[in-house]
Formats: structure tokens, C-alpha cells, sequence
């Protein structure tokens, strides 16, 4: 047990040329997910991210950006993400349901503002347990269900509708540098050092994935124009195609 909280002792004294870099790459990275996620959602008619940590995303930020004290540059950062965020936000009412066939839309409706009630609280309580005001501990535990999510929603469709290698690969560097910032600013709190190992493989395991099933479906990975007939998606889910033409059987 350390004698002294990890959580007491505060970010580290980093130069504006270590700092800005990863900072600077985890925005640009997180933008590029979130303008794609948007893109892929309009085209193919499915949710890019996962409905649900969309709801949790949009509490997270708004939280930060309006409710708690921050760093100026954390709230710059957060600010820029809720635009697009709200975007997702619609998209996510609008579309999100299809992903959930067996719940009626106000039922989807009515959970989906629920959770987004239940993270605002718990962001906000959270930050003032830990005294979190970068949202580095709760924005970093976010990562990992939400990373999940991205593979689950793969296995749920069935297919790689609503979805892109562009995606994969943006969020995953928006990841990986969001994980080098919170090492180099907390060096001292090893529950990051559990947390973003485990998100990164998280995302590594969903691009490796989604490549395979757009192998699989004949869908060339990394052509930025759809096909000229998008992968439908049936309306429960159904086996996720494996490169070679085999298939997976979910669980």
C-alpha cells in the first residue's frame, strides 16, 4: 500500500514540448473519430459509435466543459469534442435503436436518458471524490467499456454497416495518446497504467476484427467511398464473417 494516495499527488511539472505534442494528437486523433463516426452514420444509416457511450461521451464532456473546474486546456479540448458529440447525440436518438430490435423506441429512449443522467452524476461526484479536474480518472475509465462497446456492437450487427477502418485507426491513435498524456502528467498512478494497456488492446482486438469482417464481406478495409451495395445489417444479430469466408458463432 503506498504511504501516500496516488490520487493526492497532482500532475507533473511537463514541458510544453512533451505536453502539447501528445495533446495536441489525442484532440486531432478523438475529432477525426467523431467527424468519421458522423460521416459513416449518414451514409449506412447505423450509429458510427455505440449508442449508449454516446449518451456517456456527451455527459462526460458537457460535464467537464460547463459544470466542474478544469485546467483552461482540458476545457478547450472538451469544448471542441461536445460539438461533435451533439452531433452523435442526434444521430444516436435518431438511428441508435435499429441496433436493439427487441426494445420498442421509448423504451430505448427513455434508458438511454436515463444513463445519460446516471454518468453526468457520476462524473461530477466523481471528480470532486478525487479531486479530478482534467477528467483524467473518469474519462480514462470511460475508455475501457467504451472501447467494448465498439466490439460487442461488431458481434451485434453482424456486419460492418456504420463502421470504417478509418474509425478503428483514428480512435485508436485518439486513444493511445490520451494514455501517453495521462503516463507523462501521473507517473505515479498506476491505476492508468491498468486502465489504458487495456483499452489500447481493446481497440487493437476491434480493428483486427472489423478487418476481417470486411474481408470477409469483399469489402476493400480502406476504400474511403462506400461500395456500390453497403453491407446490410439483419435485423437481429447474426454471425460475424471471418476473412476466407468462414464465420464466428456469437455467444
Amino acid at each position: 500500500m503506498s504511504e501516500t494516495a496516488p490520487v493526492t499527488v497532482g500532475p507533473s511539472d511537463v514541458p510544453d514540448a512533451v505536453f502539447l505534442p501528445l495533446a495536441g494528437l489525442t484532440v486531432l486523433g478523438w475529432a477525426m473519430t467523431y467527424v468519421l463516426a458522423i460521416r459513416q452514420a449518414f451514409l449506412d444509416r447505423r450509429v458510427g459509435i455505440p449508442a449508449y457511450m454516446v449518451a456517456v461521451n456527451f455527459a462526460w464532456e458537457f460535464s467537464l466543459t460547463f459544470v466542474l473546474e478544469q485546467t483552461p486546456m482540458q476545457r478547450q479540448m472538451n469544448a471542441v469534442w461536445l460539438v461533435f458529440n451533439a452531433v452523435l447525440l442526434y444521430q444516436a436518438l435518431r438511428l441508435g435503436q435499429r441496433d436493439y430490435p427487441r426494445m420498442s423506441p421509448g423504451l430505448f429512449r427513455w434508458t438511454f436518458a436515463g444513463l445519460l443522467l446516471w454518468t453526468s452524476c457520476i462524473v461530477v461526484v466523481g471528480a470532486n471524490e478525487f479531486h479530478d479536474r482534467d477528467g483524467m480518472y473518469t474519462g480514462m475509465i470511460i475508455q475501457v467499456p467504451l472501447s467494448a462497446a465498439f466490439i460487442l456492437m461488431l458481434n451485434r450487427r453482424g456486419s460492418s454497416a456504420g463502421q470504417s477502418m478509418y474509425i478503428a485507426a483514428a480512435k485508436l491513435v485518439g486513444s493511445v495518446f490520451a494514455g501517453l498524456t495521462a503516463f507523462v502528467l501521473y507517473p505515479s498512478h498506476h491505476l492508468l497504467q491498468v486502465l489504458v494497456p487495456t483499452y489500447v488492446a481493446l481497440d487493437t482486438a476491434y480493428a483486427v476484427m472489423l478487418y476481417r469482417t470486411m474481408r470477409g464481406e469483399g469489402r476493400p478495409p480502406w476504400a474511403w467511398r462506400p461500395p456500390a451495395a453497403a453491407p446490410k445489417t439483419p435485423a437481429g444479430a447474426g454471425p460475424v464473417p471471418r476473412a476466407g469466408g468462414g464465420t464466428r458463432s456469437q455467444h
